[in-house]
């Protein structure tokens, strides 16, 4: 499949809600930060090598866990008391 690098957009604007701007720190970067089964460590030459998790270390794929986690999106306040499990064991063993 090619990838579509010459005709691509990419378009930033900040995140003014505090519940979606708090989800996304605590849900999809943390999920994105602690993916150790498809993503890539960028090395000082500019090449990437592929991260594996150590013997014994749990393994989380970050797409996998969107696919199968619902949206936490309209839930307000109760995402302070709410947040799935697996990242937050995995946040505070860091």
């Amino acid at each position: 499949m090619p990838r579509n690098l010459d005709r691509r957009v990419e378009v930033l604007m900040p995140i003014t809600n505090q519940t979606v701007h708090q989800q996304v720190l605590d849900q999809i970067m943390m999920a994105n930060l602690i993916d150790n089964e498809q993503s890539y460590r960028l090395l000082p030459d500019g090449s990437s090598s592929r991260i594996t998790p150590p013997e014994g270390e749990e393994r989380f794929n970050a797409h996998k866990y969107f696919m199968t986690n619902p949206s936490l999106s309209g839930r307000g306040k109760s995402l302070k008391e709410w947040r799935p499990r697996s990242l937050l064991k995995r946040r505070d063993n860091e």
